[in-house]
């Protein structure tokens, strides 16, 4: 058992150090640029955008999506495999169906990314890469479709086995985004917040020393806003700030990143928190974090804005 054990851990090593080459290949950015300017352009409706984000469902409408084309695809390779005569008919169906299944499927996967990528770049690179890996599988399978119609049966089942391959590699990266990034970042239902803290009903203000941690990217003369992690930390903790949260309001709220600084909590009723419930909060809300571009006179505060 122990040669056993040793061997499924080396081959998960193997395949999450391959992962981690993605996440770190910085020449996926490129063509993960323009993916974002098609998603940006797709999801530019209001109602569309919710949709398939899944606001009408209360969660992401991807992952569920998913297991309608990969289940018709699949059982339809069973088919041509095991009942080559007796269920040719219902294989081709199935072929058929996959493929309008996955129109939906992978628009609601672009909202997801879309959603996520800004804050994370390994699943900008990853996500690329998935659904690269899906959109081959579709090509191949509607090719194997046509193929199976105009009566070039063996080849479209060649076609069709051919797109479960690359539907395996998009299927694994995309339980990759889901499990180890915890993609989307975004809560569909936490609009109520977002809008409330975007209006400034529940801006948070800071008023510790005057330091200008990190440049961010300008919004006007006076303020700057980010998204990461890494350099919202600097700053708050700069101010000699601590992570707080404020409790949501409501069942479909999520919390409210704070800050609990020398002169007091930025936010009424903050309660202290980890950095990584803060973050969970900040994600989830789909925000921005915006602080003054200098701290001289007044003083500083920071709010919080839909990104």
């Amino acid at each position: 058992m122990g040669d056993v054990d040793e061997m499924l851990h080396r081959s998960g090593r193997t395949a999450r150090a391959a992962v981690g080459r993605l996440e770190d290949s910085t020449a996926l950015d490129g063509p993960a640029e323009v993916v974002r300017r098609v998603a940006q352009a797709v999801l530019r409706p209001r109602t569309v955008s919710a949709v398939l984000r899944g606001v009408p469902a209360g969660h992401a409408a991807h992952p569920p999506l998913t297991d309608v084309p990969i289940g018709l695809w699949f059982s339809a390779s069973a088919l041509d495999l095991l009942a080559p005569v007796t269920g040719r008919r219902a294989a081709d169906r199935l072929v058929g169906l996959g493929v309008l299944a996955a129109a939906p499927t992978a628009l609601s996967g672009l909202a997801d990314w879309e959603t996520s990528e800004r804050r994370d770049p390994a699943v900008r690179r990853v996500g690329v890469v998935h659904g690269v890996a899906n959109l081959a599988a579709l090509g191949l399978y509607t090719t194997s479709w046509v193929l199976r119609r105009r009566g070039h049966r063996a080849a479209g089942v060649l076609v069709g086995l051919a797109g479960g391959t690359f539907l395996g590699v998009g299927g694994y990266l995309g339980g990759h985004l889901a499990l180890v990034r915890h993609a989307p970042h975004h809560d569909p239902l936490a609009t109520t917040t977002v809008e409330r803290v975007a209006t400034g009903v529940r801006r948070t203000t800071t008023r510790g020393p005057a330091t200008d941690a990190f440049e961010g990217v300008p919004l006007d003369e006076t303020k700057r806003s980010t998204t990461d992690h890494g350099e919202i930390r600097t700053w708050i903790e700069a101010q000699g700030g601590r992570p707080a949260l404020i409790p949501p309001l409501g069942p479909h709220e999520v919390p409210v990143p704070a800050a609990i600084f020398p002169s007091g909590p930025s936010g009424s009723g903050a309660v202290p928190a980890t950095w990584q419930e803060w973050f969970d909060a900040f994600d989830r809300g789909g925000l921005a974090f915006v602080r003054p571009a200098q701290l001289t006179q007044a003083p500083p505060f920071f709010e919080l804005a839909q990104a």
